[in-house]
């Protein structure tokens, strides 16, 4: 699967999850990072920042969402496993 293809697999679950994703310039200031899931006013969000290389922003959102509940999404077998091995990598 193409890179390309397999980010709008993640952004797309990410959707499905109720969690808004945006892209922003997160390396401003004295804080720097790729990105990650926080709360605002009640809802869950993810902003990544939108310098990385396509390969990175699959990582950063990658990561994310192998910590969530996936298992009620239809993923295509490979996404998932991929999501999988990511998650037991963590562990």
């Amino acid at each position: 699967m193409k890179n390309e293809a397999y980010l709008n697999i993640l952004e797309e679950t990410a959707e499905r999850l109720s969690i808004k994703l945006g892209y922003e310039d997160l390396r401003k200031g004295e804080v720097a990072t790729p990105g990650g899931l926080f709360m605002l006013r009640g809802e869950r969000r993810i902003l990544i920042h939108k310098g990385l290389t396509l390969q990175e922003k699959i990582d950063v959102l990658s990561d994310i969402l192998s910590g969530l509940d996936i298992e009620s999404i239809h993923l295509p077998v490979e996404v998932r496993d991929r999501l999988e091995r990511r998650k037991n990598a963590g562990n």
